[in-house]
């Protein structure tokens, strides 16, 4: 598969259905660091949904990472880091270059980082990702609850 087209430009897979038997999908429109700052970039298009950009460092290595924002698909690009399965990432708001909060540990023993779906920093409404790269494990909770792709279904 090539990675750049005939202008340069950075070529990103688009993806299918997420979930077609569910016939519904939650896409993550609006996302900020605990610092109000978007992550959510119209630079970054997975299909037709803006992605969210994160800053990550593993080391002295730096870089973006560009995240689906559809809940439940796994698609990424890293940016100027190369990224193996299993290693743990620091993540970082690309604004204001803060960590992102810890939202609590993961069961593959990394750890769940938050991301808020408001510019106020509110745990009742935020996104919490793994920071091992290929964990499938990623929540959303909204109004307090913790949504799931079936939950969402039934709605």
């Amino acid at each position: 598969m090539k990675r750049f087209d005939k202008d340069g430009l950075m070529i990103i897979p688009t993806p299918g259905k997420s979930r077609p038997e569910a016939g519904k999908v939650i896409v993550i429109k609006e996302c900020y660091c605990q610092h109000g700052h978007s992550l959510v970039s119209n630079r970054i298009k997975f299909g037709q949904y803006n992605g969210l950009a994160l800053a990550v460092r593993k080391g002295s290595a730096q870089g973006i990472v560009a995240l689906s924002p559809v809940y439940g698909e796994k698609f990424r690009v890293s940016i100027d880091v190369n990224l193996e399965e299993g290693e743990l990432l620091t993540l970082l708001c690309p604004e204001c270059g803060e960590q992102l909060q810890s939202y609590g540990p993961c069961s593959c023993g990394g750890e769940l980082k938050v991301m808020f779906t408001r510019p106020v920093a509110d745990f009742n409404y935020c996104v919490g990702i793994c920071n091992r790269v290929g964990c499938p494990h990623a929540e959303i909770k909204n109004e307090g609850q913790l949504m799931t792709l079936t939950l969402y279904d039934s709605l």
